[in-house]
């Protein structure tokens, strides 16, 4: 009777101790999910020349946009665009040369911040980054300078989710998803928690399982974060996917080393973003 007591004891106070822990999960999640918002940063963004910065204005923030035309010389009127959707603890600042490959290949870049981050206002979720991606497409693809139907999505881990989001309310000729998790669910499980405590979920999976277009998967297989299996379900629920594994980890961007290009150039082409003589570039 005794023993019985004492064990229910301890599974109340078991219980007890793990709900107050989901309590705190729950009201802790934004700063967990984006810590990156906490970045310092300098009062203007640093620009390479012929580069731009413009607000996007939505009723959940308004944020920095960075359009950086293609540096290559090229006969056409209009140039193909990369959207990029940076990682969590980032801010575009980070990305503003990083991405320079792209536009020597005749690629302009768009970098969108996040509502919350660098100098922009609002704070993140997953509603109010959707928002502020759509907006932003729909002021880019109104640009004399971009070509709107080559206009594609790169992301980088939360970015993949935040790609994914968009391509769901605007047509993306293609995506590009490096080091990007199927949901936020596979998170709640490391924490021992259910799936429905998380606001947001960023479920890139399901999008990708109904998307026609395109779709490039980049992972490393030295992640610690999102294992590299979670890439490849990815790319195996896609209709039209390529999955690469490189010798990297998490932060897998490092084109002077891994041999990014010469993956992404044949998938660019088939996509019909780049001609075929862009290859030799």
């Amino acid at each position: 009777m005794v023993r019985t007591k004492w064990l229910r004891g301890i599974a109340i106070t078991a219980a007890i101790l793990y709900a107050g822990f989901l309590g705190l999960l729950y009201f802790s999640q934004g700063a967990i999910l984006y810590p990156g918002a906490k970045n310092a940063v300098d009062s203007k963004l640093p620009l390479p020349p012929g580069a731009e910065v413009f607000e996007i204005v939505t009723k959940l923030g308004t944020v920095e946009a960075a359009f950086l035309p293609a540096t290559r010389p090229t006969h056409e009127p209009r140039q193909p665009l990369v959207i990029f959707g940076h990682g969590n603890g980032e801010v575009i600042d980070y990305w503003v040369t990083a991405l320079d490959g792209f536009r020597q290949r005749g690629i302009g870049v768009l970098l969108v911040e996040y509502p919350g981050y660098g100098r922009s206002t609002g704070l993140p979720s997953e509603a109010a980054i959707r928002a502020v991606m759509a907006a932003a497409y729909d002021r880019i693809s109104a640009d004399s300078r971009v070509d709107a139907t080559r206009i594609f999505g790169f992301g980088q881990s939360l970015g993949g989710g935040a790609i994914c989001l968009l391509a769901r309310d605007r047509p993306l000729r293609a995506i590009i998803l490096q080091s990007t998790f199927p949901s936020l669910d596979i998170f709640a499980a490391r924490y021992w928690a259910p799936p429905f405590l998380l606001r947001d979920h960023f479920d890139s999976l399901s999008f990708v399982a109904k998307y026609s277009g395109p779709v490039l998967v980049v992972h490393g297989r030295n992640d610690p974060l999102i294992p590299w299996q979670q890439g490849q379900r990815l790319a195996a629920a896609a209709q039209n996917s390529t999955f690469v594994l490189y010798e990297c980890g998490h932060v897998c961007w490092d084109p002077e080393r891994l041999p990014f290009w010469t993956d992404a150039m044949p998938f660019l082409v088939k996509a019909g973003i780049l001609s075929e003589s862009s290859m030799g570039t």
